[in-house]
């Protein structure tokens, strides 16, 4: 049983051998050339002892490496190098023919046969396979259906590939060209057809395979677009890696073939391009190559009429003699073209000698030409010819007197003019309108080239045109013309050009002059008789759909006209006796002719103005309306008079209306009479005289309403300004004796006056809210700016109540954002106020977001919340009105404007305010307000100027009111942070002194008998020759009066009250102008004055010590009051009394250096016959600042 299956196991085996492989028989063509062959002993011995191999090959067929023209016959270059390989080595061999490469491999690799003959494409074997170098030279070949010459490889990105089965790796195609769409064909044939036909843009394959498939099928439709030179990929034979003896034969063999051979063999299957050469790049200088590097496309000029040189098809594909030799020149060279059209010889030279172009692909030399252009060695030279028409008695030659069109500067135009002077020679832009010239009978013959006439007489002048003879010796030199500032790019083309064989280029005339491929675009040549024609028939066409509209139009208009007419007759009848208001027509001498009802209505009685009739009567109404209506009547006057008002009697009473009167004319165009109509306006000016009166009492009422807020903000706002200033002093001493039950009175006292100013604050912030005066103040600050201050502020009050105030806010909140910080502030305050005033125990919350919206804007939120009583739900809709207060909130103290103001703030701010309470539960306010925001900037740099502040430096300041305790408290506050103070009761009061005494500020009310603050500044800045700071202050907190403050020269304007702390924050922002050199620290009282003895001579009473002070200070100003006009006047024993007695003072106190002083002085006064005034005033000075000095520490003692 075992022995029956072995024997179908073997039969089995003999089919399936049958079927994967066939004998076939080799045939080549090539003779045997002989050759020294160099082969080792043993190689030879071992080539005896095998005497025979066999050969494998496989399908699908590959011409022309492998075909099979017939049943078992199999030739093609690997035929050939196989049997020429065979005979030297001496070896019999046997052919077997697989299906397929991977059979034909594994038939190798089984031992049934020896060689495997690969045509090449695939670049990697199987292991354990090797073999010989290419005996062909072979490269992938990019194929297109056009001459691709604007890039070095067409972009074929995402564009569909044909290839073969197995030729090059997909990853390859991929890496070159990523996003391609690759199709697998079995054939060569069968991929180019696909792209020939469309269904894939570009085939890759191997070049020799792929130019023998086009040169016998797609001559005009395929062409090789690019090759890839780095990759070889040509035929070889394949051997198992142990044939070490019969690999190094065959490779022996394939070494000792000479070149000839090879070229022979080739020639045999391929008639096209010399691929030998694009093994090797041209041989250019390293100047050339340089150039070649910077300029890989160049700009090619053509005429598209030059045929067959340069030439366009009807999808402006460019095509012709000249775009092969470029295409041969771009696949020598990497050099890449673009086409420059241009119609006539001197435009394509202009297009050259202005670099916008690089060169023309075709142009016939001439000396003339070439002084202008360098001309490349020639690749066709056709002769001229003489091109007539083809009739019977056209001329055969040039010896009749001729008309000759030629292109300009043509070699033979000269040639021309020498043998035959009596032709006329017209131009012609170039060589296809010439002959065109010479179709329409402008000519008698035309100049061309042999091969451009015979082209353009085959396929466009058959039977019309006809060459009669060849002119001249010399032929046409057809040639590129490169500028002559090229001449790396003139040597290149010439390298190139030579590089061709002569073969190629007559390859590529003779596609060129056989059958008709591509059809020329001749619009150029007939477009100007086309347009002609069509512009004809066009007008005639149009002329006649005009007319024809025309007269339609005109019976559908005159019959449209002739119904409007009879509906504006209709109309205007209706119109005229229709109208509500008088309408009246009267001729130039004032006669009435017509006149609609209203007319006769307006009249009480309707004949009144008709009995009087003519309008020239003193007895009619309408008379002083006539009488100045006659200068419209004149043709020079105006015919639109302005609207008049005038005073009409109708018969009851007196109307008051307004007249408009226009003239009409005849058919002359004279002016016939006047169109009147008039408008009665009585009840609308009796209206008018109610409304204005009504204008005037309320604008009366708002003057009235306006004077009281000022009267009773200044009138109020003094005293308690005056108040508040006292009761802070006093509770921020720090000698404060009172007890605590005092103490606490006076905190009430103080508490009491503060929320007194903020309803009457409150109520000037509703008034100038309803009078729309309230402007808002934008400035960038900071978030936490706007709530932690007002939040820190009211700490206190929630302490005393014991309850617990919270604040929080976004730390992601933008770095600026812009708002009114002071409103913002306000309405803050408010909230909060309300909600520690209604919350008895718990807690109230403050909550701070700003979120942004885009990259500028963003949204402020706050919120305050509460745990007090809440707020019924019908209280809640009148919360935000003003005077309204809820029933707990009746009990607070409150004017009820509190929410109503920031209810009003908030919508000035385009935000808005939500209300959440419930009773027993508490009450939740929230503010939206939309901002801008931004990064925070930079600070402004500040000039550095020295400065000397009231915070470390005494000023000396002039305090001016009318008001005694104003003054009182003004002088305290200043006197408490360290300054000199000199007070003055008016304006006039304070000027005197200001002259007398140097003042680094001047603080003054603004409302004062004999001369108010205003006054006093304009006369101080009138006569000041150093800089002085004023400052006004005053009750009044309208925004006007800071602007009039302002305009008077104030520096800045205070509202009273004004606080301690504030006062000091502001003082510390004045410079020092005067007193820079009293830069010493201040002396203490001890320093300056003997204390011990003055408590010895007051026994220790203070009292008696303060009186004593007090005495001597106001004796001490007086004293330096009257040596300064002593001074002035030059009295200088009056000066020596005064200086006296500020010595006696002195020496009572124990000032020991102030009394040496003044007795100096008062001896130099005494005892000089003739005084030196500047060493007077030098001494004087240093006197009186010294007393200024003893004054203040006194004055800051007794304060104290």
């Amino acid at each position: 049983m075992r022995t029956v299956w072995f024997c179908c196991l073997i039969l089995f085996a003999s089919f399936s051998d049958a079927e994967e492989s066939r004998a076939v028989r080799l045939y080549s063509r090539e003779s045997i050339m002989p050759f020294k062959l160099t082969l080792g002993e043993s190689d030879w011995r071992w080539l005896g002892e095998k005497q025979s191999i066999n050969i494998a090959t496989y399908s699908p067929e590959n011409p022309p490496f492998m075909l099979i023209p017939e049943p078992g016959i199999l030739e093609g270059i690997a035929a050939d190098y196989t049997l020429l390989t065979l005979h030297y080595l001496g070896l019999r061999f046997k052919t077997l023919h697989y299906t397929s490469r991977a059979s034909a491999l594994e038939g190798l690799q089984t031992g049934a046969v020896d060689v495997v003959l690969e045509d090449g494409g695939v670049l990697t074997l199987p292991q354990g396979l090797v073999s010989t170098p290419s005996y062909m030279p072979d490269h992938p070949a990019l194929i297109s259906r056009e001459t691709v010459m604007s890039s070095q490889r067409p972009s074929i990105q995402y564009a569909h590939i044909a290839m073969v089965h197995e030729y090059l790796s997909d990853e390859w195609v991929t890496s070159n060209y990523p996003g391609a769409h690759i199709t697998r064909y079995a054939s060569v044939q069968s991929a180019l057809s696909s792209v020939a036909f469309g269904e894939n843009d570009y085939f890759i394959g191997s070049i020799t395979a792929a130019t023998y498939q086009i040169e016998r099928n797609y001559t005009s439709t395929l062409t090789v677009a690019d090759i890839f030179t780095d990759i070889e990929c040509g035929p070889r034979f394949v051997f198992r890696a142990d044939q070490t003896v019969l690999q190094r034969s065959f490779n022996a063999v394939l070494q000792a073939i000479p070149a000839t051979q090879h070229k022979v063999i080739f020639r045999q299957w391929s008639q096209g391009s010399n691929l030998w050469r694009f093994q090797s790049r041209l041989a250019l200088t390293e100047r050339e190559e340089r150039w070649l590097a910077r300029n890989r496309e160049l700009r090619v000029v053509i005429n598209p009429l030059f045929t067959p040189f340069t030439l366009f098809d009807t999808q402006d594909q460019f095509h012709g003699i000249s775009a092969d030799i470029l295409r041969l020149i771009h696949l020598r060279t990497g050099l890449n073209f673009k086409t420059v059209e241009a119609y006539s010889v001197k435009e394509m030279f202009d297009l050259v000698k202005e670099h916008n172009g690089d060169f023309i692909a075709a142009m016939s030399y001439s000396p003339q030409r070439d002084k202008q252009l360098l001309f490349t060695r020639p690749y066709v030279l056709p002769p001229f010819v003489l091109v007539v028409r083809d009739t019977l008695n056209a001329p055969k030659d040039l010896k009749e007197k001729l008309t000759v069109a030629v292109t300009p500067d043509n070699n033979l135009r000269f040639w021309l003019k020498e043998h035959y002077p009596s032709l006329t020679i017209i131009d012609a832009d170039n060589a296809s309108l010439a002959m065109q010239m010479v179709k329409e009978g402008k000519a008698d013959g035309s100049v061309n080239n042999l091969m451009g006439a015979r082209y353009l007489i085959d396929r466009y002048f058959r039977g019309e045109l006809r060459i009669a003879a060849s002119l001249g010796e010399e032929p046409a030199r057809i040639s590129f013309a490169v500028g002559r500032d090229q001449p790396e790019l003139y040597s290149i083309l010439n390298k190139a050009l030579a590089d061709i064989p002569p073969q190629e280029i007559s390859l590529i005339v003779n596609k060129w002059l056989g059958v008709p491929d591509v059809k020329l675009d001749t619009w150029i040549v007939y477009r100007t008789e086309f347009y002609w024609l069509a512009g004809i028939f066009a007008i005639l066409v149009i002329t006649s759909l005009i007319w024809n509209y025309y007269l339609h139009r005109e019976i559908y208009l005159r019959k449209e006209a002739q119904a409007k007419l009879q509906e504006q007759v209709a109309f205007r009848e209706i119109l005229f006796d229709g109208t509500p208001v008088p309408v009246y027509v009267t001729d130039t001498k004032g006669n009435i002719i017509s006149y609609n009802p209203a007319w006769t209505q307006f009249f009480a009685e309707g004949e009144v103005a008709l009995n009087h009739g003519n309008l020239t009567s003193l007895q009619h109404p309408q008379y002083e309306i006539f009488r100045d209506l006659q200068p419209l009547l004149e043709e020079t006057g105006n015919e639109t008079p302005l609207p008049q008002q005038y005073r009409i009697s109708n018969g009851k009473e007196e109307r008051v209306v307004v007249h408009r009167a226009v003239t009409y004319r005849d058919h002359t165009g004279a002016i016939a009479g006047l169109i009147g109509c008039w408008q009665d306006t009585t009840e609308h000016e009796s209206l008018l005289a109610a409304l204005s009166d009504a204008r005037e009492r309320a604008e009366q009422s708002n003057r009235t309403k306006s004077c009281f807020l000022a009267t009773m903000s200044h009138e109020i706002r003094t005293p308690i300004s005056a108040i508040i200033g006292l009761l802070e002093l006093v509770v921020t001493s720090p000698d404060c004796q009172y007890v605590d039950s005092e103490k606490k009175t006076i905190q009430v006292a103080y508490e009491s006056a503060l929320t007194l100013m903020g309803l009457v604050g409150d109520i000037l912030d509703m008034a100038k809210i309803e009078s729309g005066k309230l402007e808002l103040t934008s400035n960038w600050v900071q978030p936490d700016a706007l709530a932690q201050p007002v939040v820190l502020a009211f700490e206190g009050l929630a302490r005393q109540k014991g309850l617990q105030l919270d604040y929080h806010d976004d730390a992601l909140h933008p770095d600026e954002i812009s708002i009114d910080p002071i409103r913002i502030r306000q309405i803050l305050s408010n909230l909060l106020s309300n909600a520690i005033k209604f919350t008895e125990h718990g807690s109230v919350t403050v909550t701070l977001q700003c979120q942004t919206k885009s990259t500028t804007e963003a949204m402020l939120t706050l919120t305050v919340s509460d745990t007090g009583k809440g707020i019924a739900e019908h209280e809640q809709a009148d919360l935000f009105t003003p005077y309204v207060q809820t029933e707990i909130g009746k009990i607070q103290q409150g004017t009820g404007l509190g929410l109503a103001i920031c209810s009003q703030l908030t919508t000035m701010m385009k935000g808005t305010i939500e209300l959440h309470s419930e009773p027993d539960r508490g009450t939740r306010i929230t503010v939206k307000v939309p901002v801008h925001y931004r990064q925070q900037q930079a600070p402004p740099s500040e000039i550095s100027v020295p400065i000397v502040t009231g915070k470390n430096r005494p000023l000396r300041i002039l305090a001016v009111d009318d008001h005694p305790a104003n003054r009182l408290l003004l002088t305290h506050q200043l006197t408490r942070l360290g300054h000199y103070v000199t007070e003055a009761e008016n304006g006039e009061q304070a000027l005197r002194i200001w002259q007398q005494q140097t003042v680094d500020l001047v603080i003054t009310d603004c409302n004062m008998p004999v001369m108010d603050g205003l006054e006093l500044t304009q006369h101080l800045r009138e006569r000041q020759t150093a800089p002085l700071t004023i400052l006004g202050l005053t009750a009044n907190v309208q925004p006007e009066e800071r602007i009039r403050c302002m305009a008077a020269g104030m520096d800045d304007c205070m509202f009273k009250p004004l606080r301690l702390s504030q006062l000091d924050q502001i003082l510390q922002q004045i410079p020092l102008y005067h007193s820079q050199k009293n830069t010493h620290s201040r002396a203490t009282l001890g320093e300056l004055v003997d204390l011990t003895s003055l408590l010895a001579l007051t026994q220790g009473d203070r009292g008696l010590l303060v009186t004593l002070l007090r005495t001597t200070c106001d004796e001490n100003r007086r004293d330096m009051e009257q040596s300064r006009t002593h001074f002035n006047h030059k009295d200088w024993k009056s000066m020596a009394c005064s200086l006296h007695r500020l010595a006696g003072a002195a020496q009572i106190i124990g000032a020991g250096n102030v009394e040496s002083s003044c007795h100096y002085l008062e001896k130099y006064c005494e005892n000089t016959d003739s005084p030196k005034q500047a060493h007077i005033e030098r001494h004087l000075e240093q006197i009186l600042t010294e007393l200024d000095e003893l004054n203040h520490v006194i004055e800051t003692l007794i304060s104290s």
